[in-house]
């Protein structure tokens, strides 16, 4: 990768919390976001869109645990 990119691993936790870089991060990113839309809530936007992607994730992942039902009649 070449040094105009920033490469910062985010790590999402269930019921755990995120790293410090990745706070750090997304902070800055939500800062960013706040001060391009006018709107000092899209940090807190940017955390709850995250943590919708992590229980939309976790949904698909308990579903593909049950067995799926196959129709031999047809």
């Amino acid at each position: 990768m070449s040094n105009t990119y920033l490469f910062v691993p985010i790590a999402l936790e269930t019921f755990g919390p995120i790293n410090m870089e990745a706070t750090e991060f997304l902070n800055g990113l939500g800062h960013r976001l706040s001060v391009c839309m006018g709107d000092d809530r899209e940090t807190a936007f940017l955390f709850q869109r995250l943590s919708v992607a992590v229980q939309r994730f976790n949904s698909v992942a308990f579903l593909g645990t049950f067995e799926t039902c196959v129709d031999t009649d047809s």
